[in-house]
């Protein structure tokens, strides 16, 4: 620690950093009437790098935490001479602009450019929403859907990034959790960024980072969206979206309702045998039609002091509700023994979520910044379950019912203080601390034995954290971000009537981070980094609830699951707007799902379990394309992955490929047609087997009278999305397919009355709030 001490304190007094500014503007015509409509391109001072692309709103435009230096601004409108100005970034900036006519024959006039809503640097991806791709969709969930190397689950449940994990998503330097992210209204994000090496200040989960940049504004008025999706599926599905903010010019208040009536489909099949017990086991589950009823909502007040101090409070909550009815068709061969059962398990899911926060924000001085920060969260689930079983054609009878029930309460304080100790060199150091109280409890009446089983499990854990970061430039052609986070962990679960606990673990880790940047020449720039990081697992999956899939398998949690430490080692040469990229990273504990089964259990179970190790690489490409009514976007990577475990048979692990294409074509004034997918060839994992895919999509975005947008989408145009796998663990052989309802065509539409956005600051303050729910 002498040493790190040392390191960390020669940086914080020789190293040198990078200051940003935001420049604003407005563009009138030579009327000194605003130019509604246009385009503002930030370029690098030689035009060689597309620094940040933003849109007129009502005539002037805004960029946000732009590093000092020369750059080149263009702003091109249709009607209008294109207008360029050098500029010179030392300070916070704000002008005018007056744009010329352009003087054009009828037959001569030309199409504007489409300009690409995606662009790459240094091996991060930013992403346009105003496009009108992005901005003609309804939540906020859909943009993601379109973008390299995301994919979204099919219940839009959660968010996972190729080969790292599900990202932590931050509004600004403010992190949201993911409700709190599909309420945000599109209208009011400016672009979204995937970050794919944060820093330490992303906690030491940030593997990748979701990073969301919202148009400000100080004007006063009001801001309705009204958004409504009908998709159809295997059932029909119904999002209706309202998103609002007003400001007086001063303080700002910002709301969001949804209410969502989703016809759940699911379906998924498994065979496994246990050779030792001389067991096999093949069954099909299906949901025709789980009415799923969602009602998300969120409310935020913020009042800022001056440009830099403010107090704000959030809130989020989400209720949900479902029966969950499924059939489930079994064959059982136990020795000589064999059944053929029929399962109608009757399901009564209730979930509820609620997070609220506080923040404080204060400039002490002008190279001192304060943050700190409250927050509760709670989560509680109940499942209600009555189990009806017909064993071989002899009838169906109540032989089972179950009431259970799962709540947190998580609490969470944090402090950040930000020093900008010269205009070159920039320190962070924050401190957090999180403790988090679960019950899982549960009540199981067996009829056909007359028993009666009850259980309760207690769980905790504390999580004190601290980290130290700094930024500098070491000259005009180097670039350093180097840091440190430090996390000690408390965790322990009791099972009533048991004198000692199930579960007792404390541990303290260090999880160190670099960045260098190295500028080659004027078009290329490499990035090198290291970290190391850790996914712990969610709340609930380290509790004591089951849920029944036949009378032979439970789906269960796990409460002995151990977090997932990973090192990961990435660079990147962006050349241009290209970007080539490879990553290697080591994992300990990693985290699946699998088939297990104990003598003398009378089931199966299948549940998360840590396996020893994993490995792999990716190296790949990104490379955008525009050609005036034509732009693309394209990424294509090799990957390699290998899962190891002493318990597991492991096969030849192969290396598969992704590869990801979008095209959009802009075929009149407000009409976009857009096209394109994703594939993955069949991949050999070790332990792990998993089918090739490929995903084809489609959509027609509108827009009318500025405000009015519509689109067409056609999703799994291929209904590619069944998720195959195989694999040999602990004695248990399985083989089988989740089927996924991704098919999908589905008509949106929005309208949006006024055109302010109001300027909104809020973090959330628990870092452990993407575990909760």
């Amino acid at each position: 620690m002498k040493q790190l001490s040392f390191l960390f304190f020669a940086l914080y007094i020789s190293s040198y950093g990078q200051q940003q500014f935001t420049f604003k503007g407005s563009v009138v015509d030579e009327n000194n009437q605003m130019v509604s409509i246009g385009d503002v391109l930030l370029f690098d001072s030689n035009k060689e790098n597309l620094i940040a692309y933003t849109s007129l709103v009502n005539g002037e435009f805004l960029f946000n935490e732009v590093n000092g230096g020369k750059y080149l601004l263009e702003v091109s409108a249709l009607g209008f001479k294109k207008y360029s100005k050098q500029i010179i970034l030392g300070e916070n900036l704000e002008f005018s602009i007056q744009l010329k006519d352009q003087l054009t024959e009828l037959e001569a006039v030309e199409v504007t450019a489409l300009k690409n809503p995606i662009t790459t640097a240094n091996g991060n991806l930013k992403i346009d929403v105003q496009n009108p791709v992005f901005a003609s969709v309804v939540d906020a969930m859909e943009v993601l859907s379109k973008v390299p190397n995301i994919q979204i689950s099919p219940d839009r449940e959660s968010i996972s990034v190729i080969s790292k994990g599900s990202p932590l998503i931050y509004l600004g330097n403010q992190r949201i959790s993911l409700d709190e992210f599909k309420g945000l209204s599109i209208e009011g994000i400016e672009s979204i960024e995937l970050i794919n090496n944060p820093s330490p200040k992303y906690e030491a989960e940030g593997q990748a980072v979701l990073l969301i940049h919202i148009k400000t504004s100080t004007d006063k008025g009001v801001t309705l969206s009204l958004g409504e999706t009908i998709s159809f599926r295997q059932n029909t599905n119904n999002y209706l979206s309202s998103n609002g903010s007003f400001s007086n010019g001063k303080w700002s208040v910002r709301g969001n309702l949804n209410y969502n009536v989703i016809g759940q489909w699911e379906s998924n099949t498994f065979e496994f045998a246990i050779p030792e017990e001389d067991i096999y086991s093949d069954y099909l589950v299906l949901i025709p039609n789980n009415k799923r009823v969602q009602i998300n909502g969120g409310l935020g007040f913020y009042y800022p002091f001056n440009d830099s101090d403010y107090v704000s409070f959030n809130t989020t909550m989400k209720h949900q509700m479902d029966d969950a009815d499924f059939e489930t068709n079994t064959f059982v061969r136990d020795g000589v023994e064999e059944n053929q059962i029929l399962s109608e398990p009757k399901n009564d899911n209730r979930r509820g979520y609620f997070s609220g926060n506080f923040n404080y924000n204060k400039k002490i001085d002008s190279d001192w910044n304060l943050f700190t920060g409250i927050q509760y969260s709670s989560f509680k689930q109940k499942l209600d379950t009555d189990i009806f079983n017909n064993y071989n054609n002899e009838g169906f009878s109540l032989d089972e019912s179950r009431y259970q029930e799962y709540k947190i309460g998580s609490f969470a304080a944090r402090g950040d203080v930000e020093h900008a100790i010269s205009d070159k060199l920039k320190s962070e150091f924050g401190v957090s601390w999180n403790e988090g109280r679960a019950n899982a409890h549960s009540n199981v009446q067996q009829l056909d034995a007359q028993n009666e089983v009850n259980a309760d499990y207690d769980y905790k854990e504390q999580l004190y954290a601290s980290y130290l970061n700094f930024s500098s430039n070491l000259n005009k052609k180097l670039e350093l971000n180097i840091g440190v986070r430090v996390e000690h962990n408390n965790v322990n679960g009791m099972l009533n009537n048991e004198t000692s606990p199930l579960v007792n673990r404390e541990s303290t880790r260090i999880f160190p981070k670099a960045g260098l940047n190295v500028k080659l020449d004027s078009t290329k720039t490499l990035s090198l980094n290291y970290s190391r990081n850790i996914v712990r697992p969610n709340f609930s999956q380290t509790s004591s609830v089951s849920v029944f899939i036949n009378p032979f398998l439970e789906a269960t949690n796990n409460i002995n699951l151990l977090p997932t430490i990973s090192h990961r080692i990435t660079s990147n040469l962006q050349w241009k707007n290209k970007s080539f990229f490879m990553d290697v990273y080591q994992k300990d504990n990693p985290s699946y799902y699998a088939i297990s089964y104990e003598t003398p259990d009378a089931t199966a179970t299948l549940s998360p379990t840590n396996l020893e190790k994993e490995s792999g690489f990716y190296a790949g490409v990104t490379l955008p394309f525009s050609y005036k009514i034509w732009t693309s976007t394209t990424s294509v990577s090799l990957n390699y992955n290998k899962i190891k475990d002493s318990s597991a048979i492991l096969a030849t692990a192969k290396p598969y490929v992704y590869a990801y294409t979008d095209q959009q074509f802009k075929v009149a004034t407000g009409t976009i047609v857009s096209f394109g997918g994703w594939m993955m060839t069949e991949r050999n994992e070790g332990i792990y087997t998993r089918n090739a895919m490929l995903v084809l999509n489609a959509s027609v975005t509108k827009t009318f009278f500025e405000k009015f947008q519509c689109a067409i989408r056609l999703n799994d145009i291929t209904k590619a999305m069944n998720f195959e796998e195989r694999y040999s663990i602990n004695g248990v052989e399985a083989n089988g397919t989740y089927f996924v309802d991704a098919r999908e065509i589905a008509v949106a539409v929005k309208y949006k009355f006024g055109n302010k956005t109001s300027k909104f600051k809020n973090k959330d303050v628990d870092e452990n709030l993407n575990r909760i729910n």
